[in-house]
């Protein structure tokens, strides 16, 4: 009994150290926004072999209809130094990709600013080659003192 409980605990430790680690550090939310649509927002740290005072992570925008389709996704990279009593970003990239194919993203944007990662793009809804619809979408990634992600 003994050795089964043992061969138990072994496999349930691998098949849990096997998780990719983004999996693990996943954050969620929802943000409903006035025009029936909604932004769901995903956080995931991305494992890198730096100090321990640095962090490179993603944030990602799915920008959905009220039917819970994806029309577009925009995308921050962000890498940031903490020490505790400070937190600055030092680079920022920025994708966006259409989900749909009456969406086009016209234009994207990164930016950088204290301890702030930022994209924004602009998207377009064509009916017939006739853009109908323009939505604008920033997603922003931040680090805090101590190295926590929002």
């Amino acid at each position: 009994m003994k050795k089964i409980v043992t061969l138990f605990t072994i496999i349930s430790s691998i098949l849990f150290l096997s998780l990719p680690v983004s999996a693990l550090e996943q954050k969620r939310e929802i943000i409903q926004l006035d025009n029936g649509y909604y932004l769901e927002t995903i956080i995931e740290e991305i494992p890198t072999t730096r100090a321990s005072n640095q962090k490179t992570a993603k944030k990602t925008g799915n920008y959905k209809n009220a039917q819970g389709t994806t029309m577009f996704s925009v995308t921050v990279t962000g890498t940031f130094t903490y020490t505790g009593s400070s937190s600055t970003c030092t680079k920022s990239i920025a994708s966006a990709t259409s989900k749909n194919a009456n969406w086009k993203i016209s234009s994207k944007s990164a930016s950088k600013s204290g301890n702030k990662a930022t994209a924004k793009a602009t998207a377009k809804r064509y009916v017939d080659g006739t853009a109908v619809e323009t939505q604008n979408c920033t997603v922003t990634l931040t680090c805090s003192l101590n190295g926590s992600l929002s």
